[in-house]
């Protein structure tokens, strides 16, 4: 211990004695008390992290829009909306009774449907034409049944019935003409049910019953002043037979305008 602290009091005195030692006298306690000091640590540098690499840039896709077909197809559904395929609606199966069937022309029924409504088509054109010609005869019957009628019961030039027989044969025609044509409407198929309403159809069916009875009952008065030929009772047949011939040709003549207008 002693050693240590003599050592360098001996090096300080021989520094002292040199010219040297002279110049450097003033700073030797310095050094006397850098010497006893410890070297201090040197603090380690600090290293920088290493810069961090920057991530890969996502490759740019450039937006490429696929081709569009040159044809007129093509053209169309670009610039128009998609339309749904099923339809709008189901069609309508509510026919008049002489209206043309849109769906069965079409062939969008069932083959069997379609088919009874095309025989229903044709039966009422013919019921329509053949009740046409019906309504012309009895025109010309009721025509003639008044004539008759003057001649017999009112004229009072004598008993000329010349006009009878043709009133009679016109009668005849037409009764088979009305009974064909009321065939034909009632036996037309009627596949589609529809419920009861007052419509032209509904009317017409109404006159027309009304025209069968007022027909058959010309036919039962005509008979019975044809029977009573020369009696009282003649003329009053006559009269019911002539009042019901025109309420008949009346009903008729409503049953086709209602179909008509």
């Amino acid at each position: 211990m002693m050693t240590r602290v003599i050592s360098p009091l001996l090096a300080v005195m021989l520094l002292a004695a040199s010219p040297a030692g002279a110049a450097l006298a003033p700073d030797a306690p310095v050094m006397v008390a850098a010497a006893k000091r410890k070297p201090a640590k040197r603090q380690p540098t600090p290293v920088p992290p290493p810069p961090q690499e920057a991530a890969p840039a996502a490759p740019v896709t450039p937006d490429v829009t696929p081709p569009v077909s040159a044809t007129p197809e093509s053209g169309s559904r670009g610039t128009a909306a998609p339309q749904d395929a099923t339809p709008s609606s189901e069609p309508s199966l509510d026919f008049d009774l002489l209206t043309p069937e849109a769906e069965a022309s079409a062939g969008l029924l069932d083959p069997n449907l379609q088919k009874d409504l095309e025989t229903r088509r044709t039966m009422l054109k013919l019921h329509q034409g053949l009740g046409l010609a019906m309504a012309g005869g009895l025109t010309a019957a009721t025509v003639l049944g008044q004539i008759q009628f003057s001649r017999s019961f009112t004229d009072g030039g004598g008993d000329n019935r010349s006009l009878l027989a043709w009133h009679r044969g016109v009668v005849i025609g037409t009764s088979l003409l009305f009974a064909t044509v009321g065939t034909l409407g009632i036996l037309a198929p009627d596949p589609v049910e529809r419920p009861f309403q007052w419509d032209t159809v509904t009317f017409h069916k109404i006159f027309m019953s009304l025209a069968t009875a007022g027909m058959i009952a010309q036919a039962v008065l005509g008979i019975l002043a044809t029977h009573s030929y020369g009696e009282i009772t003649e003329p009053k047949y006559a009269t019911a037979h002539q009042v019901v011939g025109y309420a008949t040709l009346g009903c008729v003549a409503a049953g086709i305008v209602t179909l008509t207008f």
